[in-house]
């Protein structure tokens, strides 16, 4: 599986990872993470089995939809202006909850597959750590290539990870910390992908999914 980097001097090709610390202002993270608890979205997770016991719902769009999304979720604007790449053109953006005694299981991100099989895995995925509880044991982000780990990166928060779209990945069960769902990890993933012409016009414009089915 071919990965291949549109963004220029931010990673070399043979980079698997890139975290940055402090990726945005405290008070910016804040108006996130009130935004994501206060969304009537949110519920249990409608992604994978992967996903089983977390919360968050997801949002898929195209490029020229991203005004849309900024209207709808205005809080997210300076996270979505510093991290999408300017060659990606669909996205799946969403909330990630997880709490105690959760995990998330091994899995390679290609949720747009739900429109098209041929569109594969994302050129990156972003991860913004909105929420860390100071208490948190377990909840690392570990990060594995061709059947060998890469990286294990305990949650930081307010730190930003993007991590290449091809890798097998998982999030440890948390042991300690995240009793309730306004305790938990909370993290904002957006995975980006560079779909051909053909296969983007099946990638809706615009539509949120909860546990129930699509939502307008």
């Amino acid at each position: 599986m071919r990965f291949q980097p549109p963004w220029g001097g931010a990673f070399r090709l043979d980079t698997f990872f890139h975290r940055t610390p402090d990726a945005l202002p405290e008070e910016t993270t804040a108006s996130i993470r009130s935004a994501i608890l206060g969304s009537s979205l949110l519920g249990e997770s409608n992604l994978s089995g992967q996903f089983s016991g977390t919360y968050g719902f997801s949002l898929t769009f195209r490029r020229e939809a991203l005004p849309d999304v900024i209207r709808r979720f205005p809080a997210f604007a300076p996270y979505l202006a510093k991290t999408l790449l300017p060659e990606c053109n669909a996205f799946l953006l969403n909330p990630l909850l997880v709490g105690q005694g959760r995990s998330v299981a091994a899995h390679i991100d290609r949720s747009l597959e739900f429109y098209g099989p041929s569109i594969g895995c994302p050129v990156a995925v972003s991860v913004l750590y909105v929420q860390v509880p100071k208490e948190l044991q377990g909840g690392a982000l570990r990060l594995y290539h061709r059947g060998g780990p890469v990286a294990e990166l305990k949650p930081q928060q307010n730190a930003l990870v993007m991590f290449r779209g091809d890798l097998l990945h998982e999030v440890e069960a948390i042991t300690s910390g995240g009793q309730s769902l306004e305790d938990s990890r909370i993290s904002l993933v957006v995975e980006q992908y560079r779909a051909p012409e053909e296969l983007l016009a099946n990638v809706p414009r615009f539509e949120l999914r909860t546990r129930s089915g699509a939502r307008a």
